[in-house]
């Protein structure tokens, strides 16, 4: 009978143990090799660790669980726990003041907007999400290299086969961009004719003409395969990949406070891991350019650029535009 009721017990405790597991779904629309998938393995991992295995996350890549709008909406709905999102995204969602980060030619490069990232602004914009009300919580920042363009050979030809590129030779051109207000006119500023299409239409859409180009980082289009069929990559940075860890607010309102504690550990690890392998990527693909047949085309008139798109930031905010005289004043 002793036998038995101990087996009793035993048994009792491990259901009780496991009930006291809680497993987080995360979904993310790129693949293995992409900077952000590897910031959510490291999540996992330290969530896993700090937790005592209470918190586990189980990650799904490659837009198993939705493209980035279905993502979104997911969130915010409560049917999706956590999905990296992008800063310059969020606007249109309802978290206004964090795509102050998205607006064109704000950072100058990765390691100033690393800076922001760790500094009290990093964390105030992240803070503002909340403030919005509007079904997230930004947990920490996913710290991604400059978004720059690329164009197919068949435009590369009509502009005359340059050994640079302009900004006068923007214009007219069909550039995909993601379905965000922020994008659209960015690219119409540019003179450029922005095109939304999903971004698993792309490679296609650059094959078969219906597009002149794209913009993205270096590392998505490499991982992509964009280069195959668009081999001429434009450095002119017009934007930073301003990743968010992103958690569903009835996710985040479930939790205890010490369950809060240990994501906002892990979001601190996962933001490191994220840098650090990003950089190592960018110099790893520009590297690459020569064997893969890519031809770099640098930006010969940069200030045109900047100039064509400071209107952006005077249709901001008073509170927007002091936030960017702050990262462009070096005011973190």
């Amino acid at each position: 009978m002793k036998k038995i009721l101990l087996a009793l017990l035993v048994l009792s405790l491990c259901v009780s143990c496991a009930s006291a597991e809680r497993v987080l779904r995360w979904n993310e629309v790129n693949g293995e090799t992409y900077g952000a998938t590897v910031a959510a393995h490291a999540f996992a991992e330290k969530l896993e660790k700090v937790s005592g295995g209470a918190l586990k996350i189980e990650l799904y890549t490659n837009g198993t669980l939705g493209s980035e709008a279905e993502s979104m909406q997911g969130i915010q709905m409560g049917t999706l726990d956590i999905f990296r999102g992008n800063a310059s995204s969020l606007p249109n969602y309802g978290a206004k003041v964090i795509g102050a980060t998205g607006l064109p030619y704000v950072f100058k490069d990765m390691a100033q907007f690393q800076a922001v990232a760790v500094s009290p602004l990093g964390d105030e914009l992240l803070q503002s999400v909340a403030d919005a009300n509007c079904g997230y919580i930004a947990l920490g920042w996913l710290v991604e290299g400059p978004r720059s363009l690329f164009i197919t050979p068949d435009v590369y030809k009509k502009l005359g086969e340059p050994k640079s590129f302009s900004f006068d030779m923007m214009s007219g051109l069909k550039i995909r961009v993601p379905e965000t207000d922020l994008m659209v006119n960015t690219m119409k500023a540019l003179n450029a004719s922005a095109t939304p299409i999903a971004y698993a239409e792309l490679y296609t859409s650059l094959q078969s003409g219906v597009v002149d180009g794209a913009e993205n980082g270096v590392t998505s289009y490499m991982d992509n395969s964009f280069n195959e069929v668009a081999p001429f990559f434009i450095t002119d940075a017009h934007t930073f990949g301003c990743g968010v860890i992103l958690v569903s607010s009835d996710t985040w309102n479930s939790l205890s406070k010490e369950e809060q504690g240990w994501m906002k550990e892990a979001a601190l690890v996962a933001r490191t891991a994220c840098y650090e392998y990003n950089q190592k990527q960018e110099k790893a693909c520009f590297d690459s350019f020569g064997a893969k047949g890519i031809m770099l085309l640098p930006v010969s008139d940069i200030e045109k650029w900047q100039k064509a798109c400071a209107p952006l930031y005077a249709q901001q905010s008073e509170e927007i535009q002091k936030i960017i005289a702050r990262i462009q004043g070096g005011d973190y």
